[in-house]
């Protein structure tokens, strides 16, 4: 067999939930994207080193909703720590429904991060508010930007990702 490649092959170790990560948004980017992905691969590092980019005339803005996190490189906002973590808990239950079942299986101090069922969450103080995601898991109403930082570092090493990295709560916003 042979390789389109005629200069230097890398060959890295990747989980398989990277893998299928990296798949399902190559499917997603679209043959335009995706076309042009490999065409800089395709030219190698003198390619890129001899392509010239244009930076925007105006800095990129994100929504104007209070809360803003990155996961996998996709901004997403809210209104509520709840909907951040129920959106973050349904793009990973796309992409790596696995690491969700290793959550629900960790305890935060006196909860559940997620759960199958609503009364799984609060098992001590079943009145606390709870919501359920669009994915099906459930998760708390009641929780703090420091619960969420903990569930989201809890589920980047339940999924293989780096936090901080991968996985990104709260994102700074540049105000010009």
């Amino acid at each position: 067999m042979k390789s389109g490649f005629r200069e230097r092959t890398v060959l890295v170790t990747l989980s398989a939930t990277f893998v299928d990560v990296l798949l399902k948004m190559h499917a997603a980017l679209g043959s335009e994207l995706a076309g042009a992905l490999q065409a800089g691969v395709a030219g190698g590092p003198k390619a890129q080193s001899t392509r010239e980019f244009a930076l925007p005339k105006e800095p990129l803005k994100l929504p104007s909703k209070k809360y803003t996190a990155e996961f996998l490189g996709i901004f997403l906002t809210a209104w509520t720590l709840p909907e951040v973590f129920a959106e973050i808990v349904d793009m990973t239950a796309q992409v790596a429904p696995e690491a969700l079942d290793k959550l629900a299986a960790l305890r935060a101090r006196k909860r559940t991060f997620i759960a199958r069922t609503k009364e799984a969450i609060h098992t001590g103080n079943r009145h606390l508010p709870t919501m359920r995601t669009a994915s099906g898991w459930w998760i708390s109403k009641n929780i703090g930007q420091e619960d969420l930082k903990r569930a989201l570092r809890n589920l980047a090493d339940a999924a293989g990702l780096t936090y901080g990295r991968d996985m990104i709560f709260p994102v700074t916003r540049c105000t010009n």
